[in-house]
């Protein structure tokens, strides 16, 4: 996949600084045949004579208010566009990130997550749940909210935060046609999914969920359906990529309950038994190269009406999936609030991030890379023979020069905020 990076913030400066010889041209903004997105900067420069030192035209001096009213090359002083003796030249390039992983969520929709007696205390103010905040036992609590409004608006979060890094869809189930009576149509999931994997697709993914406030959600859980529907879906993306720059695919299932709706049922009231083909179909797609990650929405770690414990189911699910979590007792992301919920998304959508990253075109002369990430800036790269997994900082992955890695702090700061730029400086003058 071909596209440029969400938090591009180039400062490509070229050639050498002062006085200026010969005419040069330089221009960015284009498309190529491959769909390449640039960053739509183009830069027409032409300057001659041994002492260019003001804008001029034709007619005289340019004058200005501010230096938008001046050439790339000029500031604006005392009014008049005078050229710049600290710019080095100016363009923008594209920049190619292959390696965008597909992500799809797959969500339960079923009537429990809108059901009132599970509505629960999404911003964790009242954890004894005696109806006012821990922190002032004279103010009231904040209203319980459904579990469906706290998991959208965590999507929305996530989908806005790293939209420009992720190849993002979402699988329902059940579907909206889903019905609250006891029968197959409870079980309804859409094949292919509601919505496709796409990048920059955070705002499709909200347009194809129900919206928070909705609490006509209803029917069973056919999660074992909702994830075959996913795999089907993530394993028939065209891949344009080879070798280790293929973007990987996976899924974040999350859910407040046991599988049912099983495709084996023979009659509506089997419909209703834990459907015992979730794991395998999770383990299916691990084989064909899809992890899957669990979160589940405040789970009880006791058995249910039919002996069944949805703590276990869960963590054998989160093993079977390939991602579990480090904790000898809680393999899924088991959460009991919005903020463990959002918490459990980001670390996981954070940690798939890659932090080798494409260059965005070849350095410019007489110019150095500072990276910066995180409010940190980076001027130099690690030295040769740095270890990664210890130091913070970046270094190119070759001799090319055409990648780079993140390292340790770093690493964690873009995965947690998607952002980073590129900077290339001139030097100092003088």
């Amino acid at each position: 996949m071909t596209r440029r990076h969400r938090a591009l913030a180039l400062a490509l400066l070229l050639g050498a600084c002062g006085d200026s010889g010969s005419g040069t041209t330089s221009s960015a903004g284009t498309e190529d045949a491959g769909g390449i997105d640039s960053l739509g900067v183009t830069s027409s420069i032409s300057t001659s004579g041994s002492d260019t030192d003001s804008g001029t035209t034709a007619g005289g001096p340019v004058m200005c208010e501010s230096e938008s009213d001046c050439d790339i090359t000029e500031i604006c002083n005392e009014g008049v566009c005078m050229f710049d003796g600290n710019w080095c030249g100016g363009a923008a390039v594209d920049m190619q990130t292959n390696t965008a992983p597909n992500v799809m969520l797959v969500l339960d929709k079923s009537g429990s997550m809108v059901n009132d007696n599970n509505n629960w205390d999404d911003d964790a103010d009242d954890a004894n749940d005696d109806g006012f905040k821990d922190s002032d036992p004279m103010t009231p609590a904040t209203p319980k909210v459904t579990r469906w409004r706290s998991l959208h608006e965590v999507v929305e979060l996530i989908g806005t935060q790293y939209d420009g890094n992720l190849n993002l869809g979402a699988q329902l189930f059940p579907s909206v046609d889903a019905v609250p009576a006891l029968g197959p149509d409870a079980c309804l999931v859409n094949s292919p999914p509601e919505v496709p994997v796409a990048p920059t697709n955070a705002s499709s993914v909200l347009a194809g969920i129900p919206g928070a406030s909705d609490t006509s959600l209803a029917g069973g859980t056919p999660a074992e359906r909702g994830v075959a529907s996913a795999v089907d879906h993530l394993l028939g993306l065209p891949d344009p990529m080879t070798g280790e720059d293929k973007p990987q695919s996976l899924i974040i299932f999350i859910t407040d309950g046991s599988a049912n709706c099983s495709t084996n049922a023979n009659n509506d009231d089997q419909l209703l038994e834990y459907d015992a083909n979730l794991v395998p179909t999770i383990t299916d797609a691990l084989a064909q190269g899809i992890a899957t990650y669990v979160i589940g929405v405040d789970i009880e770690n006791a058995p249910d009406n039919q002996g069944i414990n949805p703590f276990e189911v869960l963590n054998d699910a989160a093993v079977a999936g390939g991602r579990p979590k480090d904790d000898p007792t809680e393999k899924f992301y088991n959460t009991v609030n919005k903020i463990e919920l959002q918490e459990a998304l980001q670390g996981i959508i954070g940690g798939v991030l890659p932090c080798i990253i494409q260059v965005p075109g070849d350095q410019p002369d007489m110019t150095t890379l500072r990276i910066e990430v995180g409010g940190d800036s980076y001027p130099d790269p690690l030295p040769d023979g740095a270890d990664c997994a210890t130091e913070t900082g970046w270094r190119y992955t070759d001799g090319s020069e055409t990648f780079i890695e993140l390292c340790g702090a770093a690493c964690n700061a873009y995965q947690q905020s998607g952002e980073m730029s590129f900077n290339y400086d001139c030097p100092p003058l003088g």
